[in-house]
């Protein structure tokens, strides 16, 4: 891994918190977790992505309101966060957008119910210009389940 290395996620029920706190642990890095209003999302899975939804169709993202350091003091920023229909969820790709000046390498990793789709493709498309490394998934409710040694591996690559 490199030197100078930030870890940014956001989590609403915790599944990504846990991969991205293995992932500070096996590092050492830097970790922020993100939030957005409180209220924003409800605290069901159902009606978050009725919200979800909605938001895609009218062009809507919610804000970021976590305070972020000076990313470029870093030389690789891991985002993590949770697979919604396949796709990248709405706080993740606010933050892409915050993130279209930064020079450095960006990992994704996220953590969903199924099989991610189209996880890393779509992940790619928000992120514009920014340099995309190989993502790393988590199956929460179904198998492959996360592995420290599946992690492992993955982070040697970076």
């Amino acid at each position: 891994m490199t030197r100078n290395v930030l870890i940014l996620y956001y989590s609403q029920f915790d599944n990504t918190a846990k991969l991205a706190s293995a992932i500070h642990q096996q590092t050492g890095a830097d970790i922020l977790r993100l939030q957005v209003p409180q209220g924003y999302f409800p605290d069901d899975m159902e009606e978050t992505d009725q919200i979800f939804k909605a938001d895609n169709r009218n062009g809507r993202l919610p804000q970021i309101i976590t305070e972020l350091p000076e990313l470029d003091y870093y030389d690789t920023i891991l985002v993590g966060g949770p697979v919604w229909d396949g796709k990248v969820s709405s706080p993740i790709v606010s933050l892409l957008r915050r993130m279209n000046d930064y020079q450095g390498k960006v990992v994704p990793f996220s953590t969903g119910w199924s099989d991610p789709g189209n996880y890393q493709t779509d992940f790619i498309t928000h992120a514009g210009k920014l340099r995309i490394a190989d993502g790393y998934h988590v199956l929460t409710h179904a198998t492959p389940k996360y592995s420290p040694s599946s992690l492992a591996s993955w982070l040697r690559k970076l």
